[in-house]
């Protein structure tokens, strides 16, 4: 592709494109604190990143971000914004409708959030789609359902939320956002299976795991890992 993203394109422009039948990638995050080191975009920047690699290698089209997610239980912390869960299904739906509508038939939509809720609400909108389309082919994941795979190996069992892997990961991709000397982790005890609506009530500093250790050649390694996997995959599925 000459440009990576759908809306730098004219009209015409696209219409030609998409007789080609690209594959549409849709990045999603969340406006989410991530701790007193990372920025409230980390959910959106490793999607990101992942998504114009693979539109350079497989010529595919980048819809227009959607920087908002699900993420009520972080609405505690500062700078948090959280969109309501029908508002994001019908989000997701509206876009992929559009799409469809003027001849896009194969999706990625990959999200760096990756809370169940939050995956739950893009799955519903997908699923819509697909059943309204049948024509039309979907993948959709978060990119941690292939970065947690490292867990116990690379980076600690427990790593979680603003944690090793995502410290590493947005170090490699944009180092200047990351404030290695904030680092902070403090988990207060709590019953297990207890419904938790406000998450700072267990983890004062926004960090579910201690981000030590965490560096941006870790990072490097783990983003290409999951964009590999992630290529295998979706050249599989779409037969690219």
């Amino acid at each position: 592709m000459e440009r990576l993203y759908w809306d730098e394109y004219t009209w015409p422009e696209i219409e030609e494109l998409l007789k080609k039948e690209p594959l549409v990638i849709l990045p999603v995050g969340s406006v989410e604190e991530h701790g007193h080191h990372l920025p409230l975009n980390t959910d959106l920047l490793q999607p990101l990143y992942l998504a114009e690699k693979l539109a350079l290698e497989l010529n595919a089209l980048i819809l227009p971000p959607v920087a908002y997610g699900w993420t009520m239980t972080m609405m505690g912390f500062p700078g948090t914004i959280s969109l309501r869960f029908e508002t994001l299904r019908a989000l997701i739906y509206d876009i992929l409708k559009g799409a469809v509508q003027h001849g896009a038939k194969k999706f990625l939509v990959i999200s760096g959030h990756a809370s169940s809720n939050h995956m739950c609400a893009l799955r519903l909108a997908c699923e819509e789609i697909i059943k309204e389309h049948p024509e039309v082919q979907i993948m959709l994941l978060s990119d941690y359902h292939i970065a947690y795979k490292y867990r116990g190996t690379i980076v600690p069992e427990d790593d979680s939320h603003a944690g090793v892997l995502e410290t590493s990961r947005i170090m490699a991709i944009r180092p200047e956002l990351v404030h290695e000397g904030k680092m902070k982790y403090s988990k207060k005890e709590y019953v297990p299976y207890s419904i938790i609506t406000d998450y700072r009530e267990i983890f004062p500093y926004g960090t579910m795991s201690n981000p030590e250790g965490a560096n941006a050649e870790l990072g490097k390694e783990i983003n290409e890992k999951i964009y590999h996997e992630l290529l295998d995959l979706i050249k599989t599925k779409f037969h690219l």
